[in-house]
């Protein structure tokens, strides 16, 4: 299993974990999804499990910085989770 965690806007994060092709946000008793605040606090959420890769996913503003065309690609980061 991996775990993807997407940063938005605000300084937040959402976490969801993937097997196979199939992708699941993380969401609480109520099915909303968690927001996390900082990467330490999902690390203590999934204490419990271990996972084969995480990836850290974030829109950048580089293109638009240094006048190239904007794209909707995220900036994705293989992160060590040991």
């Amino acid at each position: 299993m991996k775990l993807h965690i997407e940063s938005i806007e605000g300084g937040t994060y959402l976490a969801s974990t993937v097997e196979d092709k199939s992708q699941q946000l993380v969401r609480d008793n109520g099915s909303q999804p968690i927001s996390f605040h900082c990467l330490n606090e999902i690390k203590t959420h999934f204490n419990h499990m271990s996972f084969e890769e995480v990836w850290l996913k974030q829109s950048t503003p580089y293109e638009e910085m240094v006048g190239l065309e904007v794209t909707n690609e995220k900036l994705e980061i293989l992160i060590d989770w040991h």
